[in-house]
Parts: C-alpha cells; sequence; structure tokens
C-alpha cells in the first residue's frame, strides 16, 4: 500500500516511542541525575563531587562507546540489542537503591552510560531519521522536546518520592518505569527501518520539485554553506577546531545546570526545587519551539546569540536564587536557554557542512559536548565543596555559555571560505 493512501503513517507512532523514551531515558542521566544528590550523601556520607563523578562517569563512557554503539545498532539486529541495553538500564538504576557507597555507584555508573548511550539519543535519531523522508526537521524536534516534557513530569514525580519514601524507593520506581518503557517498545513497536514491516518512509514520493524547494528554504534560512571537506580535511581547520571548541563549552555550561537541582533544593527545600525543575522543563519545550522557528526564519546566528545569551543569563539568575523571585526568574530564562544543549548543536553542524559529510561532523560536535558535560557538574560540585557557595561555578559558566555562542558564530563564519565545495 503507498503511504500517501494510509491516513495515519507508522512512522508517526514510531516518533511518539522516540519521544518517550528520550523524555523518560536522558532525564535520569541529564537534568534530573542531582535530584538524588542531597538525599544520598547525607545518607551514605560522601561529598557532592564524590556524587559529581557517577554523571561524569555515564558521560565519558558515551564519548568513547558511540561510534562502537552505532555500529552494533545497524550491523546487528536493532530490536534485540536495543532492548537488551533497555534492560541493563533499568537493572542499573534500579542497583543504586542498594548501594551502600559510592564505589558501588562508580560501578553502576559504567552499566548506566553504556545501556544510556545504546537506547537514548543515537538510536532513536536513527529511527527518526530511517522512518523521515519528509517532515525530518518537525520530527526531530518533537521528540527533542519530549526531553524536557519528560523531565517536567518526573521532576515533582521523583521529588515527592525522595521527600515521602527515600531515595531508594525512587530509584527503584524509576528503573521499573525504564523497564516497562524498554519492554513494550522493544518487543512490540520499534522497527529500524520501515522496509523491515513492508512499509516506505513518511513522505516517500512526494513530489521532488516540492521537497527541493522546501530544502533550499531551510538552507538560506539557516545560511547553510554546504561545506563537503571530509572531517579527515577539515580536523585541521580554523572553522573545525572552533566548532569543536564551542561544543566542549557548550557541554561544560549544560553540564554546570545539572547542579541547579541541588542548588535549589538548599535554598527552597526539595519540594519547591521539583516545582522550579519541572516549570523550566515545560518552559524547555517551548522554547526548542521558539529556538528552531528563529534558526529557520531569521538564521543560526540569531538563534546563537540567543540560545547562548539566555544560558549565560540563567547563570546570572541563579546567583540571586536566595531572593524570593530568584527560582522563578531561572525558570523563566532557562526555558529558553535549554535549547542550546540540544536543538542547537545539530542546527549548527548542518549550517556548515553538506548532508553526505554532517554525521560525521556532527559525531564530533556530541563528543565535544559530552566531554565538557563529564566535566561541567564536577567543577561546580569541586567548587562548591572548597568554597561552600556556587557563586564562583555560576560565574565560570556565564563565560562557557557565552563563548558557546562566540566559538560557533567564529566557527560559521570561518567556514564560508569553503562553502559550496560540493557543487565545485
Amino acid at each position: 500500500m503507498k503511504n500517501k493512501e494510509r491516513k495515519f503513517h507508522y512512522a508517526w507512532l514510531i516518533l511518539v516511542v522516540a519521544s518517550i523514551v528520550l523524555g523518560v531515558f536522558v532525564p535520569i542521566v541529564n537534568s534530573l541525575s542531582n535530584s538524588w544528590q542531597l538525599a544520598v550523601t547525607q545518607d551514605l556520607g560522601f561529598t557532592r563531587t564524590d556524587f559529581s563523578l557517577i554523571g561524569t562517569i555515564t558521560q565519558i563512557i558515551g564519548v568513547f562507546l558511540a561510534p562502537v554503539v552505532a555500529y552494533f545498532l545497524t550491523k546487528y539486529n536493532f530490536k534485540t540489542v536495543w532492548t537488551l541495553g533497555a534492560f541493563v538500564f533499568a537493572a542499573s538504576v534500579f542497583g543504586y537503591s542498594l548501594a551502600q557507597n559510592k564505589y558501588h555507584f562508580y560501578i553502576l555508573a559504567f552499566f548506566v552510560g553504556t545501556a544510556y548511550i545504546t537506547t537514548a539519543q543515537i538510536p532513536m535519531m536513527m529511527l527518526i531519521n530511517n522512518w523521515f523522508e519528509d517532515k525530518v526537521g518537525l520530527a526531530t524536534s518533537i521528540a527533542v522536546s519530549g526531553v524536557s516534557a519528560g523531565g517536567a513530569v518526573l521532576s515533582p514525580i521523583i521529588s515527592r518520592l525522595i521527600a515521602n519514601y527515600g531515595w531508594r524507593t525512587s530509584y527503584r520506581v524509576y528503573g521499573i518505569i525504564i523497564l516497562a518503557i524498554g519492554l513494550i517498545a522493544g518487543l512490540f513497536i520499534i522497527y529500524l527501518r520501515p522496509e523491515d514491516i513492508g512499509l516506505k518512509p513518511y513522505g516517500y514520493k512526494e513530489d521532488d520539485k516540492s521537497v527541493g524547494q522546501d530544502a533550499v528554504k531551510i538552507q538560506k534560512s539557516q545560511n547553510s554553506l554546504n561545506v563537503a571537506l571530509s572531517t579527515s580535511a577539515a580536523i585541521t581547520t580554523t572553522f573545525f577546531i572552533f566548532l569543536v571548541l564551542g561544543s566542549v563549552m557548550n557541554g561544560l555550561a549544560n553540564g554546570a545546570t545539572l547542579q541547579f537541582a541541588p542548588a535549589l533544593q538548599e535554598v527552597v527545600g526539595v519540594k519547591t526545587a521539583g516545582t522550579v525543575i519541572s516549570l523550566y522543563l515545560v518552559l524547555g519545550v517551548i522554547g526548542k519551539l521558539i529556538i528552531g522557528k528563529i534558526a529557520d526564519k531569521y538564521g543560526i546566528y540569531y538563534a546563537l546569540l540567543i540560545g547562548s545569551g539566555s544560558l549565560a543569563l540563567t547563570f546570572v539568575a541563579m546567583l540571586f536564587v536566595g531572593q524570593p523571585w530568584g527560582p522563578w526568574l531561572v525558570a523563566l530564562i532557562f526555558g529558553l536557554g535549554l535549547a542550546i544543549g540540544t536543538v542547537i548543536p545539530p542546527l549548527i553542524a548542518s549550517s556548515i557542512f553538506d548532508r553526505k559529510t554532517y554525521g560525521e561532523a556532527y559525531g564530533f560536535v556530541q563528543s565535544g559536548m559530552q566531554v565538557g558535560a563529564a566535566l561541567g557538574p564536577l567543577l561546580v560540585s569541586f567548587i562548591y565543596d572548597k568554597t561552600r557557595a556556587y557563586t564562583l561555578g555560576w560565574i565560570i559558566n556565564i563565560g562557557f555559555a557565552a563563548l558557546t555562542g562566540v566559538f560557533w558564530i567564529i566557527s560559521h563564519n570561518s567556514a564560508k571560505k569553503y562553502a559550496n565545495t560540493s557543487e565545485k
């Protein structure tokens, strides 16, 4: 049956699953990971820096295993590899609840990091790219927004579970949720390619001329340079170096925001902090759509300036979190700042490279971000343990956030001399 004859395409179900998976699997590693920090460290008696090493381990694992995981997901049975990864993910998170010291957390963090990279962004983006030939950008935005939406829903739930039943119970509940989603999605819903169930991608056989005109509009709106240099040829160029440096800065600043949870809990309490986190994650969904629209309509420079500027201002607002209006100001500004960690990285890469070289180049962008994300929360928690305050950490990250936009603008501008090389 031709796709256009179907009123509902299976690709949309894939998108729903991808959004749910990202909305549940990502927060436990990123935005919600430090929600357990105060409760765990107070109970087991180790420092916040020690706890932050858990996130550092999970991020570092992703830096090294991402290419290997992508290979296994492609070359072997996708459903089997993904479902096994989801099972390991659930078991490892559940295992956190049994930990008796920091070393138990560190061992389990290795498995969480491995399972996370196997089940979250890489496979979900593979699914979307395979199932959508048309509206890929829309599908990607919706899936990525699922991260904020999922975190917004889960944040108050986890906060209340920790407050009312303890951190061990909350880890167990989260592990069971991951297991349920993993088994249902992995065994019954997801397929790597539409051809696996006799379908074609959504938008297949759409009018080529129309699609071409849309592609031209997108390229123009995002200032696409269409650089065709391979990664091996580009790696020593100025634009590529600044692209990676901007990615590291982005990772550092976004990694530092993981310390917002314990910082807020310390000032306003666990329940109010959960509400604030939930609010900025909800606003983050809107913020991501706004930034995407700005990039489409006004170009990548405007998106970078607003995104990095908002993130920098978020850290400024954290300096005033002790004021009655401080936490709510953080939530409002961070709603826009969240976009630079998820939406803008693929946009800056696609605005420079052509489709053939984009994948490999974006791998370096992602690796740079994960390096920064591994060090960001560790740096802030280290500063807190030494100074008993977050002030210096927030000030340093104002600079990291600003440098993200500056470095990526320099990268894009420097790449102009290589523009349209695919056409030469």
